[in-house]
């Protein structure tokens, strides 16, 4: 018998708090945010949660409402990590832990069972695909989820492959990504304003490719449809903003080369913090998702949450949660003069733009609410820990 299951038993429902840790090992970037933002949500209904990451932890300036353990580190090997985690839980005596990332994915596999024997575990599927098909890693991602006793998907579609996946029987909960969240801030900062700050180019019209730099994004599509742009907008910039996790920066450049458009592009191969996202967004004119494939992105979602206008290939959840001509604009994968079109036709019409974009924003504040995202996340922790898988 689990001992947060039989804790919980002697203790009445409405005078105890339902208790959480979440997991999340890296401490930058999209699925740290996801993190907080998440934690911060289950907080205001009530879930008493603690936050387990990495030492340098990139929010640690936020107000937080929910406990911070920042015990993981990644030079400090992988047993001591583990160590650092049962330490946590055993401080904690959760009624749940919630994977968000994995200490590591070559050896989790052999990890979470054990967890599990003790207490019970959740996780999300932030990708249900490895992106570079490692296969190694593909492999023990998905030993890690089917030890869960429960797994969390963003998108139907998502739920779709997680359900071909994992065993037959298997908990699976479709919960949105919720919105931008803390990024947000204090209020967006206004287009010219935050083009200074970026030093971008005031007078442009700039097109938009934001997050992780790898080869399913399509850039050298979007590259290439910059010098065909160009011809009709002369004042059509590019930025592409990001960490290069897969290919190298002189691939990208020779492409930016190859398309003559070297003096319109604003290529930054690095890693944004979180403090300068909403800059971004505030400082293009459209968003651009030239993806092969995708079962869900949190750029996409912080373009919509932000009122910047978008155009995405119609692949995947794409076509899951927009709508063309009402709140983006979509086009084929692969389709060059299409993505040209599109780009060409949100730039033409920053009125019609702007009313998409808003539409955008109006779904991200109601169903990707992190409001109910927590609600529903909540109601799973109840499920799992007081009446078992």
């Amino acid at each position: 018998m689990r001992a947060p299951a039989a804790l919980a038993r002697l203790v009445p429902d409405h005078a105890r708090a339902m208790k959480a840790v979440m997991v999340e090992t890296g401490g930058w970037g999209g699925i740290a945010h996801y993190a907080w933002n998440l934690c911060a949500a289950l907080a205001g209904t009530g879930v008493e949660v603690s936050l387990l990451t990495n030492r340098e932890w990139e929010l640690g300036h936020l107000p937080c409402r929910f406990k911070v353990d920042r015990g993981l580190a990644g030079d400090v090997g992988y047993l001591r990590n583990v160590k650092a985690l049962r330490d946590r839980l055993a401080r904690s005596r959760p009624d749940v832990v919630h994977v968000q990332s994995l200490l590591s994915t070559r050896l989790d596999a052999l990890l979470w069972p054990v967890i599990r024997r003790r207490v019970p575990v959740v996780m999300t599927v932030h990708n249900v695909r490895t992106h570079e098909r490692i296969r190694w890693d593909d492999w023990t991602l998905w030993r890690c989820f089917a030890a869960a006793d429960a797994v969390v998907v963003h998108t139907q579609q998502a739920a779709d492959v997680a359900r071909r996946r994992l065993p037959t029987g298997a908990r699976i909960e479709c919960i949105h990504h919720g919105d931008a969240g803390f990024l947000q801030g204090g209020g967006q900062p206004d287009r010219l304003g935050a083009r200074a700050g970026l030093g971008l180019p005031s007078h442009a019209k700039i097109v938009l490719a934001f997050g992780a730099i790898r080869p399913y994004k399509g850039l050298h599509g979007v590259i290439a449809a910059l010098a065909e742009l160009r011809r009709r907008y002369p004042d059509a910039w590019l930025v592409i903003a990001g960490p290069l996790l897969s290919g190298s920066e002189d691939e990208y450049r020779s492409a930016i080369r190859r398309a003559a458009v070297d003096d319109a592009v604003v290529f930054r191969p690095r890693y944004v913090p979180a403090k300068e996202v909403a800059a971004y967004f505030a400082a293009a004119d459209v968003a651009v998702f030239n993806y092969r494939d995708i079962t869900d992105s949190g750029s996409l979602r912080l373009a919509c949450d932000m009122g910047t206008p978008v155009v995405a290939t119609a692949v995947g959840s794409f076509r899951e949660f927009l709508t063309d001509g009402r709140t983006a604009r979509l086009v084929e994968p692969g389709d060059a003069q299409a993505l040209v079109a599109a780009l060409g036709a949100v730039l033409a019409d920053p009125v019609s733009a702007a009313r998409m974009a808003q539409a955008a924003r109006a779904l991200a504040a109601s169903a990707w609410s992190w409001a109910e995202s927590a609600k529903a996340t909540a109601r799973l922790y109840e499920a799992i820990a007081r009446g078992g898988a």
